[in-house]
């Protein structure tokens, strides 16, 4: 009869546990649902300590959209992306140009879970060939209206992050 109770309270408490951990999920993924645009992009001094203004991609405008049911959509353009003339000339500096315009914009479409205060993208379809199928691992954080995306991954470079504010 105690051991039967023992076993009653246990399940009881791992269930409960259970509920409340999921609970806090729901939250965090509750937390992302709708549009935000970007606000800047931030680089980390490793000796201050402090983020800073990124000034190699100050005026890039980009959205990011979560639907709340794990999947979502991005794009991030350069400054003057949309004024940038197609019809001027398609000599080889025109092309190269023209591909760097079209290199720096970047557009994808993924699967989303949130694990504790990290989020994952699943790229399905993107602008980058390279990307399709990637798992893409960032920190978040959540500062009122603000969010911000760190990744984890790192390409030679300093470590950065997104600012995003939520559109209302």
């Amino acid at each position: 009869m105690k051991l039967s109770r023992n076993i009653f309270c246990f399940l009881f408490l791992a269930l409960f546990i259970s509920a409340k951990s999921q609970k806090k999920v729901a939250t965090s993924v509750e937390q992302f649902k709708g549009l935000w645009i970007l606000d800047k992009y931030e680089l980390y001094d490793s000796i201050t300590k402090k983020w800073s203004t990124e000034t190699g991609r100050i005026g890039y405008n980009g959205y990011i959209l979560f639907d709340g049911n794990g999947h979502m959509a991005l794009q991030i353009t350069p400054a003057d992306y949309a004024e940038f003339d197609l019809t001027k000339s398609k000599d080889s500096l025109g092309i190269k140009v023209l591909v760097n315009y079209f290199n720096n914009n970047l557009i994808y479409f993924a699967n989303y879970k949130v694990e504790g205060g990290e989020i994952e993208h699943e790229v399905l379809s993107s602008t980058n060939p390279e990307s399709i199928g990637a798992i893409l691992k960032r920190d978040f954080e959540f500062k009122g209206k603000t969010l911000l995306l760190t990744p984890k991954q790192r390409f030679n470079g300093p470590k950065i992050r997104m600012k995003w504010v939520k559109v209302q």
